[in-house]
Parts: C-alpha cells; sequence; structure tokens
C-alpha cells in the first residue's frame, strides 16, 4: 500500500501513475520543465502559469489521456492556492501542511513526502498571488515575465515554459497604449522606451506564431512609432493594411507615416480611402486636407478642410489647419513641404489626427 503523498506547487498537473507510465516510458512525454516527481502511485509536473499548465494538460489529451471527464479522469489540474480541482474526481485528497500542500491517492494515509530536495514544508513553495488590476509588467527576463505592483512597488515574477500568443499580445498592447505618439511628436525615451521596446519583442514572438493577426502588426507600429522609427512603423502598418484593408485605423495609422516619410501621393490615396469608409468623419477629412496640402494640391486642401468644419468646427485640429491653408492661398506664408518644416518653431501644431486610446 502506497504511504506516500506529493507537493502541490503553484499549478500542478496530477496524473495517477499507472496510466501515464507507459508514455513515460516510450517517451511519447514531452516534459516541459523540471518538476516533474512521483511516488508509487501519483506523477505531477508543476507550472507558475495557468496558461502553461492547460497546455500541458492538453498535450496529454491529445495523447489519449482523459483530462476532462470526472470522476475518474486520468489527469487533473489542482491550484495550490485554493486547493480546487479540476475536473472534480474522487482519486485524489488534498490537505494544507504547514505553508504548504500536499496530495495522495484517495484510500491510503501517507507517512511520508516525495518532493524535489530542498523541498520544505515550513517554506512552501513562495507562490504568491497578486492583484492584477494593479500589476503592471516591467520587463520579460527570458521566460519570467516581472511584474510591479502600482501602489507598493513590490515585484511579482511569473515563470512560463512557454508565453502563450494571447497573453502575450495582451500584456504587449498594454504596454503601448500607455504611451501613444503621433507623427511630429517626440519619441519617448529613458525607462518608457524600454518598455516599448520589450513589447515589439513581445509582438515580434505572437508574429512568429501567427502571422496573419493584422491586430499584432498594427500594434508592432505604433510601438515603432512611439519611438521614432517611422519607417519600421510604415512597414507594420502597411503589412496590417495587406492583410485587412477596410480598418481605418490601419488607413490612418499607414497615411500618417507615409506622410511623414515624405511619400504624399501614397498619403492622399490612402486618406481617401479612409474617408470613403466614414465619409462624415471630420478628423479624417482633416486628415486628408493635410494630405492635399503636402501634395502641392491647395485648391483640394481648402475644400476638404472645409467640409470637415461643416461637419463640426469645434475641433481644435481642424481650425489651425484651415487658417494654414488660407494663409497659404492667400500668400501669407510659402506651402510646407513635410510634416517637419509644417511643425517647426516658433509655435508648433499638430496637424494630423491619429487613432486615441
Amino acid at each position: 500500500m502506497n504511504l506516500m503523498a506529493i507537493p502541490i506547487e503553484a499549478y500542478s498537473v496530477v496524473v495517477q501513475r499507472e496510466r501515464i507510465q507507459p508514455l513515460l516510458d516510450s517517451e511519447k512525454i514531452s516534459i516541459p520543465n523540471a518538476t516533474s516527481i512521483a511516488d508509487d502511485d501519483l506523477w505531477r509536473c508543476c507550472f507558475m502559469s495557468l496558461d502553461d499548465a492547460k497546455q500541458f494538460v492538453r498535450s496529454l489529451e491529445l495523447l489519449g489521456l482523459n483530462t476532462s471527464v470526472g470522476p475518474d479522469s486520468d489527469v487533473v489540474l489542482v491550484n495550490e492556492i485554493d486547493c480546487s480541482i479540476d475536473p472534480y474526481c474522487e482519486w485524489l485528497l488534498t490537505a494544507r501542511w504547514e505553508k504548504s500542500v500536499i496530495a495522495w491517492l484517495a484510500g491510503t494515509e501517507p507517512h511520508c513526502v516525495v518532493a524535489r530536495e530542498g523541498w520544505d514544508p515550513r517554506v512552501g513553495s513562495g507562490v504568491t498571488i497578486g492583484d492584477m488590476d494593479r500589476l503592471k509588467l516591467v520587463r520579460i527576463d527570458g521566460n519570467v515575465e516581472v511584474y510591479r505592483d502600482k501602489d507598493s512597488g513590490e515585484e511579482f515574477y511569473t515563470g512560463r515554459t512557454s508565453n502563450a500568443a494571447h497573453d502575450l499580445y495582451e500584456a504587449a498592447t498594454r504596454i503601448i497604449c500607455e504611451h501613444p505618439r503621433t507623427v511630429g511628436e517626440a519619441p519617448v525615451t529613458g525607462s518608457d522606451a524600454q518598455q516599448v521596446i520589450c513589447a515589439i519583442a513581445m509582438l515580434d514572438e505572437v508574429l512568429v506564431r501567427v502571422s496573419n493577426h493584422w491586430g499584432a502588426y498594427w500594434f508592432h507600429g505604433k510601438g515603432h512609432l512611439a519611438l521614432g522609427n517611422t519607417t519600421a512603423a510604415h512597414d507594420s502598418f502597411q503589412r496590417a493594411y495587406e492583410l485587412e484593408k477596410n480598418v481605418e485605423v490601419i488607413i490612418r495609422e499607414l497615411a500618417g507615416t507615409c506622410l511623414e516619410l515624405g511619400n504624399f501621393e501614397r498619403a492622399v490615396e490612402l486618406a481617401e480611402e479612409a474617408v470613403a469608409l466614414h465619409p462624415d468623419n471630420y478628423e479624417l477629412l482633416g486628415n486628408l486636407a493635410l494630405a492635399h496640402l503636402l501634395s502641392g494640391d491647395v485648391q483640394a486642401a481648402q475644400k476638404t478642410i472645409q467640409a470637415a468644419m461643416k461637419i463640426d468646427s469645434s475641433d481644435r485640429i481642424n481650425p489651425h489647419l484651415q487658417e494654414l491653408i488660407n494663409d497659404v492661398l492667400a500668400g501669407k506664408r510659402p506651402r510646407p513641404r513635410s510634416m517637419r518644416e509644417l511643425q517647426c518653431p516658433p509655435q508648433p501644431k499638430r496637424f494630423w489626427q491619429f487613432w486615441k486610446k
């Protein structure tokens, strides 16, 4: 009779030993980390990330193990924090011991614990759960995600076997949304720039796995735009546009990078596409007017900005643009021939309206 138990640490995938042993012997299972241990009746592998644990469970399911139907499933997922077992089963029991959680086969009375060297029930696994609403991802060190509590400054660490694409995407987009930048504005610097670089690296990994994700390309472009990498931003927006040609925010950002790169004719084409999608959008009409101005068609610029002002004259950007266009037509100032010239001192103004958070 088995007299042993095993520790439950973080998210532990537990399998009845007799049901997994043939797969282990035939080396059909790719064990993703060094946490696996076994007693006579149970085998387990631990994960700090719930997504990683679920991914491993799915891999066992593909090998023919029952991972979803109780009360006699082959595989269960046990959460150290609340001792929950999923799916419900009747062959596994758990209990807290000092600062740890242990599990054993139902019908036995364990007298010892099979654990990794150095395991101490008085110390436990050290796993803590932070309030995700207060946590901010600050960096990724290899497969370890580092979060900081916004209130206390305390850091939390989550080790991953492999980052799920959707998790990387969500983390990256949160960072990039915190650092919006439009053409003509100063790039982010310092620690903010490092965060954006980290976010771009996450999106690189997402795009390796999901190469047709236009949203990932769009945020990739926004990240490069925040860093002032206009050419890289343009290339990312262009790829998003190739994947999805009827999303206004893609067209708007791509046109903006075309303006900054001096490709005014292409910017006009794209701005017209955006207006065609939303003809009554005064911001898009203002963008088209600016593209016409920089391309040299001042008459078209005036006609377009007048249409924008009829829709909404209270916008804070279009009135400045209308004044500029009128001054050019009246000969009061030369036509600007670049975004840099347009926004140069002494009174720099923003004229291109981008997507807003």
